[in-house]
């Protein structure tokens, strides 16, 4: 029987405040809607906010799996995974109450290979990680077969993007990125913004980046985040819900990249589909 690669998207975001867990969330839920088993992983090892954004309570849920409410099996209890909404599945690495100020890069080595025990749970891995360069969460992302890069209309989300693109190819040699602009005026303003992102990098001759889509500012994304719940879940039909779903089904057709010969998620599972 033919193996089936699975797709991993670390969806990332040098700047802080672009809006990389809203697009995370919502991309999962799109991908789920087309069809797909999707994990929608938190990768911010040091402060997950995840379960904070669908208003998620792990002690809740303990009191739920005593009713077998939750997970369906013994083994996904052990996994991590919690049901989360509309189908989404979400996995959090932390335990309760083991916040960091630093993670080492052997803890998200580590992480990568123990996502292999998911692997026949799912078809697509979200991975919403960290902002910033940290090495641990550098590492995670190169891990993805997709590397999603979120910018907003300011300038400086553009600047601290190439800083990210330029470590992620001259330190683990990513060639692609993919490009989402969030909380812009127009589809223009979005197109723009990759303009002036690819004026930056255009003299990196090796990197490419392609404009996935833009996301409008919608005052339904900042109801639904303070509602603590994903927006596809209250409005599907709102000017950014539609976005995600046609971003959503942009990335469900790229096809999945080969294997890079370095540190990557459900690697076995890769080598044995190309061997």
């Amino acid at each position: 029987m033919t193996q089936v690669n699975k797709r991993v998207v670390a969806v990332s975001g040098c700047k802080g405040g672009v809006g990389k867990t809203v697009v995370a969330v919502n991309l999962a839920l799109a991908l789920t809607k087309l069809g797909q088993r999707v994990v929608l992983m938190d990768g911010d090892l040091s402060v997950p906010d995840v379960e904070f954004t669908l208003g998620v309570n792990k002690k809740n849920n303990r009191d739920l799996l005593s009713s077998n409410l939750l997970f369906s099996t013994i083994e996904e209890k052990h996994k991590g995974l919690q049901d989360g909404p509309s189908g989404v599945r979400l996995y959090t690495p932390m335990e309760d109450g083991e916040w960091q100020d630093s993670i080492q890069t052997i803890r998200a080595v580590e992480l990568i290979q123990g996502m292999d025990a998911l692997e026949s749970e799912l078809d697509t891995l979200v991975v919403d990680t960290a902002p910033g360069l940290a090495p641990d969460n550098v590492t995670l992302i190169q891990a993805a077969t997709e590397v999603i890069i979120v910018i907003s209309q300011e300038d400086v989300s553009v600047v601290d993007a190439v800083k990210q693109i330029r470590l992620l190819y001259r330190v683990f040699n990513v060639h692609q990125f993919y490009i989402v602009v969030n909380l812009v005026s127009s589809r223009r303003g979005g197109a723009k913004q990759f303009e002036k992102l690819q004026e930056l990098i255009k003299d990196d001759k090796q990197i490419v980046i392609s404009f996935l889509g833009a996301i409008p500012f919608d005052k339904a994304v900042g109801e639904a985040t303070q509602q603590q719940k994903a927006l596809l879940t209250i409005n599907d039909d709102c000017r950014a819900a539609r976005a995600f779903h046609r971003i959503g089904h942009q990335l469900a057709k790229l096809p999945i990249s080969e294997p890079k010969g370095r540190i990557e998620f459900f690697m076995s599972d890769r080598i044995k589909e190309r061997i």
